[in-house]
């Protein structure tokens, strides 16, 4: 489920939705009959846990949670609800079809007229039912059928909850009074919605299991609010966050659920067979299931199990309350199952809703959200032969070049399998109308500066906001300005620059860059830059930027800042997804100064060194999930490794003084699940530089200079203290997400989740580029004590994250290399700060 994607992608969706947060606005779905309320004893009014509260003639039910509540919602024609339990005389209450209802349940005890009860052991009626649907999962589970297609119509809608009729104030009521026309009531919450954001799609869906691959072609698709929409369409389909009951984890939000049909499920779950029940002449048995613990994430819920095929009919579950997971205050999944023609089981909808909040009490007043995502699924077809053209995608996800124009209201109603109720449809003109109120595009300028860095005029970005102001030791306080056009001037051309002036070196720096971009779809594009400017060479590829005010405060004041003059450019093609080239070209000259001397052997000093080199490149990832803007990327992940590959040529004298190298280089990222036990993130490097260099070509190894911590460096490591021309580095991080501390009492409260931290680097140095050796044959001696990593250098630490929902804490330890070194402040300890975004 990518509500958090398509955020990422419409920056104009994310300011309607604060906009409204400031209106204390709300939000959920429509044109469905809608239910909700508490369950409690007749007699002394306690909250009644575990309670089915069904609609009597359907399978579409839910047991209320430890507070007595329920929510329920369908788009099927009902009228009554009914709430039932052992010990308990049923209950049955009329319903208003197609709207909210309040309904409430005091139910009352019910005495047995019975004799003796011998109670003796034995198994749990409810498990030879589930090891029959483990058993028959190769049959049932449609990702594991040899092939499959259907069409798919998925909707999402984004809205807004708590909504405070004392926040109209009459300039408000001014410039946003329509929009009140649309709050309505959620089943999830109880509370008032206000409707945000809304889209619609319509796809094909390709599964095959031999060859494995899923794919997607979207054939229509459109966003409130979006004209050009192909960047957030590719999330608006139903492959993304694809809930499946028979996994042995389900994946939202990138936190991995322990399914109730899991191989497994006994270790998380207790199970209740309640009921069996008739439903279109097939006999269903009704099993209930309740998390053992809550140190893992966890559902708590209901499944319906065919008696025949053991297949699943359907299921509901809600994340309980107490699970480690942040702002999510409510989430319910559902999912309706029938035979095909074949007799095969297959999807007929699919259903998410969660609300997002800053707060998950109860009480709270804040403005939260509302995600709802459905899909229904149609025109199934199992075991038959897929098309060459979708044998033939490149990628897993392809939005079709259709003109959104021929998609009209009428191509949405022909292809919808329900009617949208009035307020839904109005939803597409409200969103468009609030953009064009005079104080909506004001906070639409200020938050989009905060997210993106620039504050964009119509046709000039100004910025980024974070580098105006800095300082360091070699150029005291700095001050930059800079700008790049927007998307206004052109979507396949983007020009920037910026120009600095430090303080204490006076000098005034600066630079520019020219974007190219060929191809969207498939990333064609050439950048094209030059600046003069200070670098920190040796910095790790997540380190905070040398200008940054943030580098500046967190700094621990190792910085050894060169000023460089570098013309760079770059050709990144990208062949089919999943597989890129590059292709460069870089010519530099690296200034020496008091921080990063440069003598000859003999002594004699240098004042810079330069480098002319040509480059390629490759990088190779499957299924890997990746946000497209018009000149950026962003990569979002895969289960899959990736892999780099780098190689990099001097060319000699084609700068006075460059030197002739050739460097090879390797990397392979991979993030492994190890429920429930967490996740991994592993990275392996390693390369080799041939020829003869000064060091500042070596391969500096990545220290840290702040007290900000970065995952692809070294905590306690300095710059400019090993150098290596053969290496080989691991970085590995284990997060257990709270399994541990979830465990401890009062400490579980806190939902704080542990890291295991571990990094370790081995190299070599030739003699010939050994500048640390007496009588060196290097081009220019070390500075003091830089030397080789032939003794592998190793770092553990811990660390604690998800401190108030953002921060991370990490202690780290040198376990190598920890004697003191002349000219090296060596550190042997280190705390590092973070902040970390995560469900």
């Amino acid at each position: 489920m990518h509500f958090c994607y398509i955020c990422r992608g419409m920056t104009q969706r994310m300011i309607i939705t604060f906009l409204l947060g400031a209106l204390w606005a709300a939000g959920a779905s429509a044109q469905t009959t809608r239910v909700r309320g508490r369950v409690t004893d007749a007699a002394d009014g306690t909250p009644l846990q575990f309670v089915s509260v069904v609609f009597p003639g359907t399978t579409t039910g839910i047991v209320t949670d430890e507070q007595g509540i329920y929510a329920l919602e369908t788009r099927d024609l009902v009228s009554r609800v009914q709430a039932s339990m052992v010990g308990y005389a049923a209950q049955t209450r009329t319903l208003t079809p197609g709207t909210f209802n309040h309904v409430d349940f005091a139910l009352e005890a019910v005495e047995f007229g019975i004799g003796q009860v011998v109670i003796t052991p034995g198994e749990n009626p409810a498990h030879p039912i589930l090891d029959g649907v483990i058993r028959n999962k190769p049959r049932n589970n449609p990702d594991l059928y040899d092939t499959y297609s259907c069409r798919t119509y998925t909707k999402m809608e984004l809205d807004l909850t708590n909504i405070k009729p004392q926040f109209r104030s009459k300039r408000l009521q001014r410039n946003f009074g329509f929009v009140f026309d649309y709050v309505d009531t959620s089943a999830l919450t109880g509370q008032a919605y206000l409707p945000a954001m809304i889209s619609e799609s319509t796809a094909d869906l390709y599964r095959s299991s031999r060859p494995e691959f899923k794919r997607e072609v979207i054939r229509a698709s459109r966003v409130s609010g979006v004209e050009n929409s192909f960047a957030v369409a590719q999330f608006t389909g139903g492959m993304h966050g694809d809930v499946n009951f028979y996994d042995n984890f389900i994946d939202i939000f990138n936190v991995r659920f322990a399914s109730p049909l899991a191989d497994g499920g006994r270790a998380f779950y207790n199970y209740f067979l309640v009921d069996s029940v008739v439903h279109e002449g097939r006999k269903i048995y009704k099993i209930r299931f309740h998390p053992k613990r809550l140190t893992t994430p966890v559902l708590d819920g209901e499944v319906n199990i065919d008696s025949a095929t053991y297949a699943l009919q359907s299921a509901s579950a809600r994340m309980p309350k107490g699970v480690n997971v942040n702002w999510i205050k409510h989430m319910m999944l559902e999912n309706e199952n029938r035979p095909t023609d074949s007799g095969s089981w297959f999807r007929s909808r699919d259903r998410v809703s969660a609300e997002f909040s800053i707060s998950e009490a109860d009480s709270s007043k804040l403005t939260s959200f509302i995600g709802t995502r459905e899909v229904a699924y149609s025109d199934v077809r199992i075991g038959e032969p897929l098309p060459d053209e979708v044998l033939r995608m490149d990628n897993n996800v392809v939005v079709r070049d259709e003109q959104p124009a021929q998609h009209d209201e009428t191509y949405w109603e022909r292809i919808r399998p329900y009617s949208l109720s009035e307020k839904e449809k109005g939803i597409y003109s409200m969103v468009d109308s609030v953009q064009h109120v005079p104080l909506y595009r004001n906070i639409y300028t200020f938050i989009n500066t905060v997210i993106v860095g620039y504050w964009n005029t119509k046709y000039i970005g100004i910025g980024p906001y974070y580098k105006l102001a800095s300082f360091n030791k070699l150029e005291g306080f700095r001050m930059q300005l800079g700008g790049r056009t927007t998307t206004n001037v052109s979507r396949t051309v983007r020009v920037g620059g910026y120009v600095a002036y430090g303080t204490r070196d006076e000098d005034v720096k600066g630079g520019g860059s020219v974007e190219l971009a060929f191809n969207r779809r498939l990333t064609r594009k050439l950048t094209l830059s030059a600046r003069h400017d200070v670098m920190q060479l040796g910095a790790g590829q997540n380190a905070l930027t040398e200008s940054n005010i943030l580098s500046s405060i967190l700094s621990r004041g190792d910085q050894r800042l060169s000023m460089v003059n570098r013309g760079e450019a770059v050709y990144e093609h990208e062949w089919c997804h999943g597989v890129s080239t590059f292709a460069g070209a870089r010519m530099q000259r690296i200034f020496a100064n008091r921080y990063v001397p440069m003598l000859r052997p003999g002594g004699a000093p240098v004042n810079s060194v330069s480098d002319a080199a040509v480059s390629v490149g490759l990088r190779l990832s499957k299924n890997e999930t990746v946000y497209r803007m018009p000149f950026d990327k962003q990569y979002m992940g895969s289960t899959y490794p990736i892999l780099t590959l780098g190689f990099t040529a001097g060319i000699p004298d084609a700068l006075s003084g460059s030197h002739e190298y050739y460097r090879l280089e390797a990397g392979l990222r991979y993030r492994p699940e190890l429920p429930p036990l967490g996740y991994s993130d592993i990275t392996v490097q390693g390369g080799r530089i041939f020829g003869k260099v000064p060091y500042l070509l070596l391969k500096l190894h990545e220290g840290n200079g702040t007290y900000f911590y970065d995952p692809y460096a070294f905590s306690c490591m300095n710059f400019y203290e090993f150098a290596s021309d053969t290496w080989a580095a691991l970085f590995w991080e284990h997060h257990f997400n709270g399994i541990l501390l979830g465990r401890l009492p009062l400490i579980k409260k806190l939902k704080w989740r542990e890291v295991l931290v571990c990094k370790g680097v081995w190299g070599t140095l030739s003699r010939q580029n050994n500048g640390a050796l007496a009588g060196t044959e290097a081009d220019l001696l070390f500075p003091v004590g830089m030397t080789s990593v032939s003794d592998p250098y190793v770092e553990m630490g811990f660390g604690v994250e998800n401190i108030f929902k953002l921060f991370r804490v990490d202690c780290i330890w040198r376990l190598t290399h920890r004697d003191p070194t002349p000219g090296q402040d060596t550190q042997n300890f280190a705390v590092n700060l973070s902040l970390r975004l995560k469900f």
